[in-house]
């Protein structure tokens, strides 16, 4: 256990995992998929494009960007964390962030911004892959899942954008 702020962290050895999701990890990664299929879907379904829909699964996502790039820097400082806080994990940890403020500041052009955050989610993605040890293999497989849903999802809304 580390004491990091007050907060007392308890990291869980690689083998503790198990190889099954929980209903609850189920239930709260389908829920973050809403705000990603909602917007293709309602567009799609009225066949009419609503740019302010587009701009918040845009919003949305630039958000889960920020989230994962916290999420790693997170991982990466306690002690005994299979990540160490390095320069490489420290660093690479900023970089979604600031890809998503980037993304927020693309407000005027949602194509623009929709390409920012689907770079800070294949970004994310291939910094959980590859620089992170520890993670059990069904995280892995869903990250994967859950980046692909969001970047098709946000390559649909710019399609329907060109075609309605």
């Amino acid at each position: 256990m580390d004491n990091i702020w007050g907060a007392t962290v308890e990291m869980l050895p690689a083998e503790n995992h198990t190889t099954k999701q929980s209903a609850a990890v189920s239930l709260s990664v389908l829920l973050r998929l809403i705000p990603f299929l909602s917007a293709p879907l309602l567009m799609a379904a009225t066949q009419t494009f609503y740019p302010e829909v587009a701009h918040a699964q845009m919003v949305y996502g630039a958000s889960i960007v920020s989230f994962l790039g916290g999420a790693r820097w997170g991982f990466a400082i306690p002690t005994g964390s299979p990540a160490k806080p390095d320069w490489v994990n420290l660093g690479n940890s900023v970089v979604p962030s600031l890809l998503a403020w980037l993304a927020l500041l693309c407000r005027d052009n949602i194509t623009e911004g929709a390409l920012v955050v689907i770079m800070g989610l294949g970004l994310s993605l291939h910094y959980d892959l590859t620089l992170l040890p520890g993670y059990p293999n069904w995280f892995r497989a869903m990250r994967t899942v859950l980046t692909l849903v969001a970047t098709f999802s946000l390559v649909a809304t710019l399609a329907l954008k060109s075609l309605l």
